[in-house]
């Protein structure tokens, strides 16, 4: 029996947070192992050879699922950041106690995210195996909470094995220590967070035709999709498009909810940008318009505070889905260079990242 310990998992079929999580643990059951998840959310559920605890905390839930934990965090006044860290405490210790319950029926122990649930691994499962995936922004919220460095570095000692989802993140995580991971007794390697390979594939043209049709879509259309949030930079993709000549300024599609939805509606209305704001989309209906879709863009950007993006995985299922994919050289993502269908550009650049859109269009007409 394998424990999983992790913030965000899907809360149902439809839903696209912490499918990535879905994904790994999956793949355990399909090798044979009994998994056991503990994740924040309400209803706890079962599937083949796996069976998820909920820890129906409604403010916890509205941390890992609505904005992004650290947005959640940082953001807002005073009073709103000292309500989310108190959430937060609160939903740490129900998981420490939820888990500290079930590990003794497990022989290893796996965590998504180090704060918290790698420390929280550490505290209940110390002499059970425990491979801890650090996929982003936690690396960065770990660095920037008190006593950060000393809790990356007992995670190192502990014997824990560090999966990084791109090599950045482990540079980043090996600055905050002071040493390798391995100097301080930790084994680590970096793994891409998986995606369903049986959704996010090549579809053939006449699939490709009846979903264009279903989705409403006539011209060149560019697709983006995450939170919408600052990091995200959609800010940067409204105005790239907005600098187009009129006569081919494509579609704009930006799948995902979150405070900045209002602004950029007003910013596409100021610069004429047709933009559609489908919301929030399960992976099967992504998979859909990442098919019907011409281009996908990625233009995020580093924040004042330091944080960029690790490596998002929504970057590669749009290459696996055969899209052609524009992204800011942030974070992890120039580790993608190189790929057939992958140009990178400059963050925060609507210029740059215009002509690269122009260009697309070009190779298309």
């Amino acid at each position: 029996m394998i424990g999983v310990l992790c913030t965000s998992y899907p809360r149902g079929p439809d839903d696209h947070a912490g499918s990535f999580v879905r994904a790994r643990v999956r793949a355990l059951a399909a090798a044979g192992q009994a998994v056991e998840v503990i994740a924040a959310g309400p209803g706890d559920g079962s599937e083949h050879n796996v069976r998820v605890f909920r820890i129906p905390a409604a403010g916890a839930a509205q941390i890992f699922y609505a904005g992004g934990v650290p947005e959640a965090l940082e953001s807002g006044g005073l009073l709103w950041r000292t309500r989310a860290w108190l959430e937060a405490a609160h939903f740490t210790a129900r998981m420490m106690a939820l888990a500290a319950q079930r590990a003794a029926g497990w022989n290893a122990v796996e965590s998504h995210w180090l704060l918290p649930s790698a420390l929280v691994a550490c505290a209940v499962a110390p002499s059970l195996r425990h491979r801890a995936h650090a996929h982003g922004g936690d690396v960065f919220l770990l660095g920037h909470f008190p006593g950060g460095a000393n809790l990356a570095r007992l995670l190192c000692r502990s014997g824990t094995e560090l999966v990084f989802a791109c090599a950045d993140l482990r540079e980043n995580f090996t600055r905050l220590c002071g040493d390798t991971p391995e100097a301080l007794g930790a084994r680590s390697c970096v793994q891409p967070a998986p995606y369903d390979p049986l959704l996010f594939r090549p579809r053939s043209a006449g699939e490709r035709h009846i979903l264009r049709g279903r989705l409403g879509l006539v011209g060149f259309t560019v697709l983006a999709a995450g939170r919408l949030v600052p990091i995200k930079g959609f800010d940067v993709l409204v105005h790239a498009v907005g600098h187009l000549p009129a006569r081919v300024r494509p579609t704009l599609v930006i799948a995902g909810t979150g405070p900045e939805e209002p602004r950029l509606g007003r910013l596409a209305a100021a610069c004429a940008v047709d933009l559609r704001l489908p919301g929030s989309l399960s992976p099967a209906t992504l998979a859909d318009w990442m098919t019907a879709a011409d281009l996908f863009v990625h233009p995020c950007r580093s924040l004042p505070n330091g944080r960029s993006e690790g490596a998002p995985v929504v970057v590669r299922e749009a290459l696996a889905a055969g899209l052609s994919v524009v992204a800011s050289a942030e974070g992890g993502l120039p580790e993608l260079d190189g790929h057939q269908r992958f140009t990178l550009v400059a963050p925060e650049n609507p210029t740059v990242l215009a002509e690269a859109i122009a260009s697309s269009i070009a190779q298309c007409g």
